[in-house]
Formats: structure tokens, sequence, C-alpha cells
């Protein structure tokens, strides 16, 4: 297990992963993340660009029929 620090760039924060790790996990420069909080802790989950189109078409399914789901709710 590795050890990094938390740092203050601007008004957000940023860490670092260890090369091993990127290595390891075949990340690249420049991949995106999702960031999630689940029992205390961070969780970041690599994202494929099929699965950032998926996602981003689910965020505009929610957005379009919002009422529609609350209503469905409520029902």
């Amino acid at each position: 297990m590795s050890q990094v620090s938390l740092r203050k760039v601007g008004s957000s924060f940023v860490t670092t992963i260890p090369a091993e790790l990127v290595q390891s996990l075949q990340l690249q420069e420049g991949q995106r993340f999702e960031i999630a909080q689940e029992n205390g802790r961070l969780v970041l989950t690599p994202l494929s660009p099929e699965l950032d189109e998926v996602l981003a078409a689910h965020r505009e399914l929610l957005r379009r029929y919002r009422s529609a789901f609350h209503q469905l709710a409520d029902a």
C-alpha cells in the first residue's frame, strides 16, 4: 500500500497515483475517472470512452424525464 498527500491547487485539491499503480492498472494520462465516497473511503473508477458515453446518455435521460421519474416515485 502506498501513501500519498493531498495538495491544494487553486480552489481544488490534488493527489498523485504512484507509477506502479498506473502501470499495473494500465491507466493513461488524461484518463477520466468517476469518484465516489463509499463507507468513508474515496473510490476512483477508471472510465472507458464507452462507459463515459453510456453515463452521459443516462444523465441526459434523467434530466429529460426528471418530472416523470418524480411522479413515478410518488405513486
